[in-house]
């Protein structure tokens, strides 16, 4: 770190046509469309009477989402890199791109090399907690109220878990540590004990920190060498230890080992942390309700005093991230709590020295106590205390006193040794999370744990990425196959990882970066602007996701699954009830039937309460147990586990047994219950089965809707059938906003078939809530492959195809139209491009492109190595009998690198993010000349790799090879806002993918570019 920082002036001066089958008349089925969605929403009226006051503000927020349906940012605050004009062009960028608030997280200046700071640091003084750190905070929630946004903080310094520098060792997550002597009975003995030996578990980014704390809890003998004893052989000698550790002990015939145990803290640090931190921060003990408290009462009251009247206003919530802080298994009150709990004493039972009591999860016990079958079930016991004591000694307390202040949690609630569907249950924000380049696999714990627990928005911390698919080269359309992804699997509340804080003159681009993680938005993206149209889309399909609940058959008991919701066996045992042959919880949330998975083994009071269930007239579906899981009252609960089966599932023959007012389906096989039971699926892809297709459903009253989304790269065709009937199909485009009834569907037993066909990375929301109109809709087209359906008004559709074809359309009446459709010719547009290029660091300059080429291929290096918009113009004659009635014209533009903005005639035809990159621009065109004006904007990374044609003038820090390399120090000339040495380098970043040879991206408009003709007819209901 250097002295006070020199003059820093410079932080801040002042989808296109497919193919379809024809159908048999056979019977009334329709062939398969594929469903184009017209340009401008105002030609799409609202049907007059046919909207309750709740559609239509279901309608407005689907349209012009609030800010309660956008998604949020973490907002990485590195080192003591802030600054106030920083914060205010952040949290205004946020506004104005459609992010509704952020969540500060305090990091480390170098995140990945976290034990090694970004040197000659701007402002040495700004330090965690220091005067103009709070002075930061307070202008930050200032700034949010201003705007109207949500900020919160994660609770600790860096991303996990809870704790800091207020934090000792005392006070930290505590472990058992020993050490081990042996001695030969037969004698008095007076032995010192020597003082257990650890070391701290620092995790990554170590610093070398060393421990010293520790306190004895017991000593413990056995006899040497045997793997195998009785519980009396275990001999507490703590009585016969003084302080000291000196034992005096007439021990018994025989070699003996024996334990000095103590507790010490474990030596984890939150990480990564603020470089003035570093080596001084420690995890909080989650099992002390002290410690609990003393952490959030250090965390909150600082909070309520320097932010004062914005708690609760702009500043809601605090954050606790995935759970990274390694491994607890003592604390001071662990030996009372787990005698209260279990009614035995666990201190015998240490000496087994399991995975847990080692604190390591690795490896087999040292020893049996008992039996094989009774060590293991000490184990369970074990495991099952310190998850409580998580849960009531940590979380629970926290949530109480964050609410008693006013202020929500945010919370990841896994990773660590405590249960995750209760902690994502008490959680007011439960989240989950998924990455870029990884398969989309959200926790059913987290998610099924929250819908049972009320809570209709379900968060994830979304787009994390890793360098091989985050290294600025992301862009909207890679991002929304993951986005829907995620969408369809039940979160609905994206937190987009990250947008990394900016303190510096914007000159300085792109900027700062979370080391080497994370998808790069923030306001320095190239496609901040263009990619409003992104977040809009996010902030549409939230908007309906967030409304009403995903209605579920079924609830499991302790094990989650894909399908059912899920609660813990406390909740199981106090807070279920059956109303109206319904199980019925805390929430409100009922289900069909309720799913008590078990593998042989449940607790005595358990199998009691499936037993009151069923007398109360509930459905349960669940195996036979044989034996209880735990050490608690054994034998006697194994007897009492085995009296009670017997009663209930008898000899086992029975699939169902009637008991009480209620059924028991006795294999514990959900899938056989629901066929017994009659239970309809919501939603049903009958043809064909294709793999990319995801779904979900949600409901509100008499409404219900399902987000449909083709998560694979290519198009996808299907039929799905829905558990709906008697209303009108409505298809909603999340990506432009446009409502249209659905152009060919069909009532069959009972159900709502549809056909669909969507390009791919494409999604609609199918929307149920109206009684279909009175008119003879379209059931069937019959004609050969190339034509498709578009949207005249709402109710009104009209068919199209690009080459001549014929066909008949049939009506639900039975009656037929035939149809003829001879489109005109297709115009390539070819010719000399002006170009203007706005490079998103540099001047801007002009070029002419006689033909359309990739610009990462180009001669100028200018050109090559162009990161930013580059707009390209052209005129196009279309002669007048090209646009007489019936013709239409799509604009393709082919080849994108990556997104484009669109305007013909200087009229807007919205930003084209996804592809394909074809739209209907019929409306826009004129006779004669036409102007095309294309705005292509591509990513960061061809300006990055330009850079590195350039020697470096800046000092290299800590390569991490294929995945970058950091900036060691701020450069001198950065800090004296001086011109740079190296004039060939444009761009600003803190960690580096990018190297000389990297290869570069395709980019610009690359084409070919067609006015491509279209014949198109009206059809008539």
């Amino acid at each position: 770190m250097t002295a006070a920082p020199r003059s820093l002036g410079f932080l801040f001066p002042g989808c296109g046509p497919r193919t379809v089958a024809t159908t048999s008349p056979a019977r009334p089925r329709f062939t398969v469309a594929r469903i184009i969605f017209a340009a401008i929403v105002s030609c799409l009226p609202v049907t007059a009477g046919a909207a309750a006051p709740s559609s239509a503000v279901m309608e407005e927020d689907f349209r012009n989402p609030p800010i309660s349906a956008r998604p949020s940012v973490w907002w990485h605050w590195l080192g003591s890199n802030f600054s106030k004009e920083g914060i205010t062009k952040d949290l205004e960028a946020m506004k104005a791109g459609g992010v509704g608030g952020a969540t500060i997280f305090n990091i480390s200046s170098s995140v990945m090399q976290s034990h090694a700071p970004t040197l000659n640091n701007p402002w040495p003084d700004q330090t965690y907690r220091s005067p103009k750190y709070w002075e930061a905070l307070r202008h930050a929630a200032a700034e949010a109220k201003r705007l109207g946004l949500e900020i919160g903080l994660h609770n600790t310094v860096g991303y996990s878990t809870t704790g800091g520098p207020w934090i000792d060792e005392e006070r930290s997550m505590q472990r058992i540590v020993w050490s081990e002597t042996s001695v030969e009975g037969g004698k008095a003995l007076q032995v010192r004990l020597p003082a257990p030996a650890f070391t701290a578990d620092e995790g990554w980014g170590k610093t070398g920190r060393t421990l010293s704390w520790f306190k004895d809890f017991a000593v413990l003998a056995v006899p040497a060498d045997k793997p195998a004893i009785q519980l009396n052989e275990v001999i507490d000698l703590t009585a016969r230890t003084t302080a000291e550790g000196v034992l005096k002990w007439a021990a018994p015939a025989g070699r003996w080992t024996v334990y000095r145990m103590a507790h010490a803290s474990t030596g984890r640090p939150p990480h990564p942390v603020p470089d003035d931190v570093l080596g001084t921060v420690l995890e909080a003990d989650k099992m002390s309700v002290e410690q609990t408290r003393y952490h959030w009462q250090t965390v909150i009251r600082p909070i309520q005093e320097k932010l004062g009247p914005f708690v609760g206003t702009s500043f809601k919530h605090f954050l606790i991230d995935s759970f990274e802080a390694g491994r607890q298994n003592w604390t001071p009150k662990f030996r009372g709590e787990f005698m209260q709990r279990k009614g035995y004493d666990p201190l015998p039972w240490l000496t087994t020295f399991n995975a847990t009591v080692r604190n390591d999860n690795k490896g087999p016990a040292v020893r049996t106590i008992g039996n094989a079958d009774l060590s293991v079930r000490f184990e369970l016991d074990y495991r099952e205390v310190i998850f409580a004591l998580f849960y009531e000694n940590g979380w629970k307390p926290a949530v109480d006193m964050m609410h008693a202040a006013g202020i929500a949690l945010q919370h990841e609630a896994y990773g660590g040794q405590f249960d995750t569907v209760a902690a994502s249950a008490l959680a007011d924000l439960p989240m989950d999370e998924f990455w870029t380049g990884r398969p989309v696999k959200l926790k059913p714990q987290v998610i099924g744990a929250a819908r049972a627990a009320g809570r209709t928005v379900i968060a994830a911390e979304a787009f994390t990425g890793s360098p091989g698919q985050s290294k600025w080269t992301e862009t909207p359309a890679f991002l929304k196959r993951t986005a829907d992804e995620g969408f369809a699997a039940g979160v609905n509340r994206l937190v987009l990882h990250h947008w990394v804080h900016q303190p510096f003159d914007d000159r300085y681009k792109p900027g700062l970066g979370m080391g080497w993680w994370g998808t790069h938005f923030n306001r320095h993206q190239t496609w901040f602007e263009p990619g409003k149209d992104f977040f809009r889309y996010l902030s549409r399909v939230q908007a309906l996701l967030q409304r009403g609940e995903t209605p579920v058959d079924y609830v499991n008991v302790g094990q989650p699954d894909q399908s059912g919701d899920v609660i813990t066996m406390e909740v199981f045992l106090k807070h279920t009830q059956v109303k109206d042959g319904r199980v019925l919880l805390p929430s409100g949330r009922s289900y069909r039937f309720i799913h008590v998975p078990n593998k042989g083994a449940l607790l005595p009071e358990a199998v009691a309460r499936i037993g009151q269930l069923l007398a109360e007239g509930a459905t349960v579906v669940s195996s036979k147990p044989k034996r209880s899981p735990s050490l608690a009252g054994y034998p006697q609960c194994d007897q009492q586990v085995a009296a009670l089966a017997e009663t209930l599932w008898g000899d086992g023959r029975q699939a169902q047994r009637a008991i009480g007012r209620g059924t028991l389906f006795t294999s514990g096989d959900v899938a056989e219950a629901k066929r017994a039971l009659a239970l309809p699926e919501a939603v049903v892809v009958i043809a064909p089965k294709v793999a990319d297709i995801r779904i979900l459903q949600r409901t509100a009253g008499d409404a219900t809707w399902f987000f449909v989304a083709n998560v694979g790269s290519l198009a996808q065709t299907c039929t799905l059938s829905f558990a709906v009937t008697g209303k009108q199909p409505e298809l909603w485009d999340a990506e432009t906003g446009i409502i249209r009834d659905a152009p060919l569907w069909r009532g069959s037993n009972g159900r709502t078939e549809l056909d669909l066909t969507l390009d791919g990375a494409k999604s609609v929301f199918v929307v149920f809530r109206k009684a279909p109109p009175a008119l003879d809709p379209l059931v069937e087209v019959s004609a050969p492959a190339g034509w498709s359906l578009a949207t005249a008004r709402r109710s009104l559709q009209r068919i199209e195809a690009a080459v001549p074809l014929a066909g008949t359309l049939r009506f639900a009446s039975g009656r037929t139209k035939s149809f003829t459709l001879t489109p005109g010719k297709s115009v390539p547009v070819a010719g000399t491009w002006n170009v203007k290029f706005e490079p998103a660091v540099g001047r801007v300059f002009s070029n002419s492109l006689p033909m359309l080429v990739d610009l990462s291929r180009h001669g100028n290096a200018e050109i090559k190595y162009f990161s930013g918009t580059a707009t390209y113009t052209i005129q196009v004659n279309l002669p007048a009998e090209a646009l007489k009635p019936g013709q239409r014209f799509d604009l393709d533009l082919g080849g994108v690198g990556d997104m484009a903005t669109v305007r013909v005639n200087g009229v807007p035809q919205g930003v084209w993010w996804n592809p394909p990159f074809i739209r209907d621009v019929t409306d826009a065109l004129i006779p004669g000349t036409n102007t095309l004006e294309i705005a292509v904007t591509n990513t960061w990374h061809n300006r990055l790799v330009g850079d590195e044609q350039f020697p470096a003038d800046f000092e290299w820090g800590i390569s991490s090879g294929e995945r970058g390399r950091m900036l060691k120090r701020y450069p001198d000339w950065f800090l004296e806002n001086q011109p740079r040495p190296e004039q060939g380098r444009r761009a600003f970043v803190t960690w580096y993918y990018h190297r000389k040879e990297t290869p570069l991206l395709p980019a610009g408009l690359l084409g070919p570019v067609t006015l491509v003709a279209k014949a198109s007819a009206t059809v008539e209901p």
